[in-house]
């Protein structure tokens, strides 16, 4: 097994000052040193093989996007400077709020998961939750207080869905899964963290904006963009593999359909449709949705295209083979096309490099 990263945490939760108090210890399984990133919200002592023995306080506020009096709470640990080492955490919550859930499953009052990319708290005294249970993985849904109806059908979805990964993959990767209320504009959802989803509807919202397909949709994040983190900069690469996943799972054939069709008219314009494209041109082109969504045309609409393609050339059995192979290889870790292009091959004996590389810079339709 690779050397993984051990947080053991203690958390103090004031909700008055909106405070956490927190101290641990960060080690490595195989007993060689950690390397933590300086902050200056921490005091760190060296325990060599032991790891770094760190505490401090760390104030935390709503997420501008999120509804008020509910904090998902992430970054409130030193990170490790190695950012693609497997992260198991236990930690130990303490506080007063009638809402208080974490990444991981609880048991006797600890919260524990591996393979955390972020660890994230879930405080409220605003919103209460119902849970479930399938096949031991934990499931909770928080719910505005006139709506607790679009919870169950949350967690009814997504026993679905979960039943549904299980079957293609053979496994589901956390211990547990935490639905959030999100923004009440945008349409869809979000990952918060790992096995934090958030999910954008209204009080009164019968269904999820319209289509409880996201749930769907943000579960196969879990895989790709959790579990096995994403190494490309602009995350083509997780977003088209979670709509690969989606598309399978759903019985509706015209899903992402609209996105394509977007996608075609943009090429059609002369829009920029490129995906590798310099750092600074790709914040400017996420930064203003209104006046052209690259976000849902380009990096949804022409990645699940490209993933689109691949599986047909190669047949559905190979796709989801390389696919396996990628979750057991890079659990997580971080992959980019190229280790994605060597599973592909693997499977197939299929090179879709050059191809691959052409689809990604060129801003004609492919």
């Amino acid at each position: 097994m690779s050397n993984r990263l051990l947080f053991d945490m203690v958390v103090y939760d004031d909700p008055d000052q909106q405070l956490l108090s927190v101290s641990g210890v960060c080690s490595s399984s195989d007993k060689t040193p950690v390397s933590l990133k300086e902050n200056r919200d921490f005091l760190f002592v060296n325990r060599g093989g032991k790891g770094v023995a760190f505490s401090g306080q760390v104030a935390y506020k709503a997420i501008d996007f999120m509804p008020p009096g509910l904090f998902v709470v992430c970054g409130f640990y030193p990170l490790p400077t190695m950012e693609d080492l497997p992260c198991d955490f236990t930690v130990r919550l303490h506080s007063p709020r009638k809402t208080a859930l974490a990444t991981g499953q609880m048991s006797d009052g600890v919260f524990r998961e591996k393979n955390v990319r972020e660890f994230a708290l879930v405080l409220s005294d605003t919103f209460d939750y119902i849970s479930d249970c399938y096949h031991g993985i934990q499931l909770h849904c928080l719910y505005y207080k006139e709506n607790s109806d679009l919870a169950r059908t949350i967690l009814s979805h997504a026993k679905m869905d979960l039943e549904n990964c299980i079957k293609l993959f053979g496994f589901f990767p956390y211990q547990s899964l935490t639905f959030s209320p999100a923004s009440t504009r945008w349409h869809g959802g979000c990952p918060l963290a790992t096995g934090v989803l958030g999910l954008h509807h209204k009080p009164d919202d019968k269904v999820l904006m319209g289509n409880n397909w996201i749930i769907t949709h943000e579960i196969c994040h879990e895989y790709w963009g959790e579990f096995v983190k994403d190494a490309e900069p602009t995350s083509w690469l997780s977003i088209g593999l979670g709509l690969a996943t989606d598309y399978e799972l759903s019985m509706d054939k015209a899903l992402h359909e609209e996105d394509r069709q977007a996608y075609h008219q943009a090429c059609a314009e002369g829009r920029r449709t490129a995906i590798d494209i310099p750092v600074e041109e790709f914040a400017e082109l996420m930064s203003n949705p209104e006046a052209y969504d690259y976000n849902s045309i380009v990096i949804h609409g022409k990645s699940g295209l490209i993933m689109a393609k691949i599986k047909t050339d190669v047949g559905k059995a190979a796709f989801f083979n390389a696919l396996s192979r990628l979750l057991l290889e890079y659990a997580g870790r971080s992959i980019d096309r190229g280790a994605f292009l060597k599973a592909i091959k693997d499977e197939s004996g299929k090179d879709f490099g050059e191809q691959l590389d052409h689809w990604l810079a060129t801003d004609q339709c492919i």
